[in-house]
């Protein structure tokens, strides 16, 4: 575009200089266009970080999208639910898969798109990854007795457990049913305990990927999706390649009784096992991250008087933070 100056270089003829006055004019025609662009754009951008008012409807739906990040740990605005980006206007950015899912997939779906959205640096070898849930947990007495019995409706208590595991799977602190942290290293005094190593996990970016490494898994261990989700902190991609494989594998269920998870809808994903547990994921109803897992009996298990009956609650956990820190001990992400 033709500024006010260049227009009166090609004025005025090479040999005759424009007045003092005209240029003068001109160089504030100028400004005068550079300060209004500079108030466009500075308009421009408060209206993307300050959205103007929307309604007590969509202020609610706004005031939802500000959650606690799953991987840095501070408050950051979390992906916009459908409803929040169509009274914002925002055309630029991808819309979710499913406006409205009503599949076990479609939801995994959602789940992968959302959490694939969160920034993520790799950890270094020293580093840890520190997973904090509130558990819902019998009395240390029985639970000794019965480790994998039955949740006690009116008894089961939810309590904080941490654990901290080290990148290079060297060092585990975590907290036992009577509420100590011990800590332990792996070999001394005879202790060791099986762990997928980091480089396994991070190259796991598709579905492809985590089929191949689930039906082959290394050493002599394996362990089920739904629970290395739980108990690792994945790279954004990881996870939701993981949710992808999910959402791929046959008897993944919606189940439509919704579940209050610490004072949050949260929506179950999973499958049977073992013909009568129903092995589950949970994630918040609105903003599709995930929340916690449960194991529930649908139906009778053959056995005696103490066989888990329908209804049944063997494990109930809330995921209250997943971070990368930088030493034991530590709680609040790098």
């Amino acid at each position: 575009m033709m500024d006010e100056i260049s227009m009166l270089r090609e004025t005025f003829d090479p040999d005759t200089a424009p007045s003092p006055e005209a240029e003068q004019r001109a160089r504030a025609a100028l400004h005068d266009r550079i300060a209004a662009a500079g108030r466009v754009r500075r308009r421009w951008r408060l209206r993307m970080r300050f959205p103007i008012a929307i309604g007590v409807a969509g202020a609610a739906a706004v005031a939802a999208a500000f959650v606690i990040t799953g991987h840095g740990g501070v408050v950051t605005p979390a992906v916009p639910t459908p409803a929040v980006r169509q009274e914002q206007g925002d055309s630029p950015v991808a819309a979710m898969p499913f406006l409205k899912p009503v599949s076990a997939a479609q939801y995994l779906e959602n789940a992968a798109w959302t959490v694939e959205r969160q920034p993520w640096i790799d950890p270094e070898p020293g580093q840890y990854m520190y997973i904090e849930t509130r558990e819902l947990r019998n009395p240390a007495g029985y639970e000794n007795k019965y480790p994998n019995g039955s949740l006690i409706p009116g008894k089961a208590k939810y309590r904080t457990i941490q654990d901290w595991n080290r990148v290079d799977g060297k060092v585990w602190a975590r907290t036992l049913n009577t509420g100590k942290i011990v800590v332990d290293r792996w070999g001394k005094n005879g202790v060791y305990w099986d762990r997928f190593a980091w480089s396994e996990l991070r190259g796991l970016t598709t579905p492809e990927k985590v089929r191949h490494f689930i039906d082959h898994p290394s050493g002599n261990f394996g362990q089920s999706p739904d629970a290395l989700i739980g108990q690792y902190v994945l790279p954004p991609k990881v996870e939701a390649a993981f949710f992808r494989y999910l959402a791929q594998q046959p008897g993944m269920k919606l189940n439509p009784d919704a579940v209050n998870i610490d004072g949050r809808p949260a929506i179950g994903l999973g499958r049977i096992e073992e013909g009568y547990l129903s092995q589950e994921l949970l994630f918040d109803k609105e903003t599709y991250r995930l929340i916690g897992d449960r194991l529930v009996a649908i139906a009778d298990e053959k056995g005696g008087p103490d066989a888990t009956r329908k209804g049944d609650v063997l494990r109930q956990v809330i995921y209250t933070k997943k971070v990368i820190v930088d030493k034991l001990y530590d709680t609040r992400s790098r």
